[in-house]
């Protein structure tokens, strides 16, 4: 069987790393166990929780992946069959109830780590019960901060202040971030007592983002809170990693369950981006007495380690409100909230809150439909969108051979020496990030042609050809404008991964340097010796775009499709843009993308229900 999978790492089928668990963990003598801890790791590598034992069929899997068996190998897999037995058997297998490295729930084959990690989160959800407080200071509140109709956000509030945890989702554009501010507010409001409150986002650039947002809404509703209730109101916002003391080698906190975060409400946004793990600490670390509040987009990229727990726990919202909690929810808005589609109701759709009104997009507006249709996977739709080119604020060009290749860089070269003659125009550092924020090129690959470090590279070269960086102050390869993205965290240097800085020119020393904007408002300068891993941010990935917003975007897609391009990349692109979104790439390759839905399996929707209904 070792020989086996061997080739099946080679045709790249599995991963190194899986062959070397399967090896360690079973003996040669048990062919069956080596082969499903082999694809039970490279399962998990793909991002999913679990296997699905129900799932499991060695000759459906390698037909699946286009694996070729000879006569012997054939033998070898129907003699591993009849081999087959209760996983359960096995000493390093077990339902949970001794340690032991994998284990079997639900019909799922789990790893210890990963099935623990679970248990934390299901068992939060579980006893997520609500309270119903006396109505009349909520709505009070509540109709000082918002207009009547402004119903799902007095939803959300309402359900934040009865939860201990709550969800809050929503596309771009709908108040996600408009609301911290009035959560702040509102619960500064219901509490006579000082409050520890503490806001985080999952990178630093959408950090700093959100402490602008709460800082300008409490210049401009001064009204609303008194000298002594301002004092609650938290300095800024910073990333989860920062706030837990995360370790980056280990994963580590220094919280744990007899050292607990000091908080009374947590309130986290760009909460789609946190993994399995993640969650699992955030969860394990909180007081009893503790609020969290968890914002994001569930339509979005999952985030890039294990599972995507944001969207699992939004599923919930297929069932209806309870029947004492809606009329509690009627009593305070005046609106009844029914899923028509489903009559079952459940009490954790009692802290899914979504939020439906868009206040950037005008329904009318090309990046609002297309987005929509995107969300759908309306192929037909979005081809009849681009053949009637009825809005200004999308376009789409078909990249489909060389000159149209080299349109799509002098494309991006025009736009880019706008910002480079601006730069040369004035001398404050503020408009350098406002203009360098005005258009960004997002990429679904960093390498090939259509990848990040290529186009960044071929910019760089053009403007040096081209003549365009000739009257700004250039040492080596780095020059007054040159922008950078962050892709390591640095506690030191107050630095995190996705950070984007300027190179300017220090006329104190005559020194160019980094400088990055902080969220205070205040710029932090970095020599360039010092700066930790970075790369060009001319072109950035759709990932490391997440929590960010711009005013004018391109989409850039590769001519070879792979698993990378999905429906779910091409909506967290386009949701970027605030004003115009361009995309460029070949026609074939855009609509299978949008055809291809991520699928993360995982396994906490039954084990919840299970656990409810026993």
């Amino acid at each position: 069987m070792y020989n086996f999978l061997k080739k099946l790492c080679k045709k790249k089928f599995i991963r190194l790393i899986d062959l070397q668990f399967s090896y360690i963990m079973a003996s040669k003598n048990e062919p069956y166990l080596m082969f499903i801890i082999a694809y039970l790791s490279y399962f998990i590598g793909k991002g999913n929780t679990c296997l699905p034992l129900i799932k499991f069929n060695i000759k459906k899997i390698l037909k699946k992946n286009n694996i070729i068996l000879s006569k012997k190998e054939t033998q070898l897999i129907d003699n591993i069959k009849k081999q087959e037995k209760n996983l359960l058997n096995y000493p390093i297998v077990s339902n949970g109830k001794k340690v032991t490295p994998l284990v079997i729930q639900n019909n799922c084959l789990y790893l210890y780590r990963i099935w623990k990690e679970e248990n934390i989160i299901i068992k939060n959800l579980i006893n997520n019960h609500f309270i119903l407080p006396p109505v009349n200071n909520i709505k009070k509140i509540l109709n000082t901060l918002f207009k009547p109709s402004d119903i799902y956000q007095k939803i959300s509030i309402a359900m934040a202040y009865t939860h201990k945890i709550s969800i809050i989702s929503g596309s771009p554009g709908t108040g996600k971030t408009h609301i911290i501010a009035k959560l702040i507010t509102f619960f500064i409001k219901i509490y006579s007592i000082p409050l520890n409150i503490k806001i985080v986002a999952s990178t630093g650039k959408a950090a700093n983002r959100l402490t602008e947002s709460i800082n300008q809404y409490f210049i401009k509703n001064n009204f609303l809170i008194t000298k002594t209730e301002k004092k609650n109101i938290p300095n800024k916002a910073t990333t989860i990693h920062h706030l837990l003391k995360i370790n980056l080698y280990n994963k580590e906190t220094i919280y744990n369950i007899n050292n607990k975060l000091n908080t009374d409400l947590l309130i986290i946004d760009e909460a789609s981006m946190i993994d399995l793990s993640l969650m699992s600490i955030i969860l394990n670390v909180l007081s009893i007495n503790s609020r969290l509040i968890l914002l994001g987009d569930d339509n979005q990229l999952p985030p890039i380690e294990l599972g995507f727990i944001f969207q699992d726990i939004c599923n919930f919202k297929k069932f209806n409100f309870t029947k004492k909690y809606s009329e509690w929810l009627y009593s305070i808005i005046n609106y009844n909230i029914k899923n028509k589609n489903n009559n079952e109701c459940l009490f954790l759709r009692n802290f899914i809150s979504l939020l439906k009104y868009n206040y950037r997009y005008k329904c009318y507006s090309g990046i609002n439909q297309l987005s929509i249709l995107v969300k759908e996977g309306n192929v037909k739709k979005i081809k009849e969108l681009f053949l009637k080119k009825k809005f200004n604020d999308i376009k789409f060009i078909n990249i489909n051979n060389e000159k149209k290749y080299k349109y799509m860089i002098n494309q991006f070269i025009i736009e880019y020496k706008k910002y480079f003659v601006y730069m040369n125009k004035k001398n404050n550092i503020h408009d350098f990030f406002k203009i360098f924020n005005e258009y960004q090129i997002l990429c679904a690959v960093k390498h090939g042609i259509f990848g990040t470090k290529e186009i960044n590279n071929q910019l760089e070269n053009e403007f040096f050809k081209k003549n365009i960086l000739d009257n700004t102050y250039k040492k080596n390869d780095w020059y007054i404008g040159r922008p950078i993205i962050i892709t390591q965290n640095n506690d030191f240097l107050n630095l995190y991964n996705g950070d984007i800085g300027i190179t300017f020119l220090d006329t104190s020393d005559n020194e160019l340097k980094v400088k990055f904007s902080l969220s205070n408002g205040k710029y932090h300068n970095i020599l360039i010796n010092n700066l930790p891993k970075y790369n060009i941010a001319y072109a950035i990935t759709v990932h490391k775009s997440q929590g960010s917003e711009f005013n004018n975007t391109s989409l850039v897609l590769p001519n070879k499709y792979s698993s990378l391009l999905t429906r779910e990349l091409i909506y967290t692109a386009i949701t970027r843009s605030k004003l115009t979104i361009s995309i460029y790439s070949n026609t074939s390759i855009l609509f299978k993308s949008i055809k291809s839905k991520i699928i993360r399996f995982s396994n906490l929707e039954n084990r919840i229900l299970q656990s409810i209904h026993t």
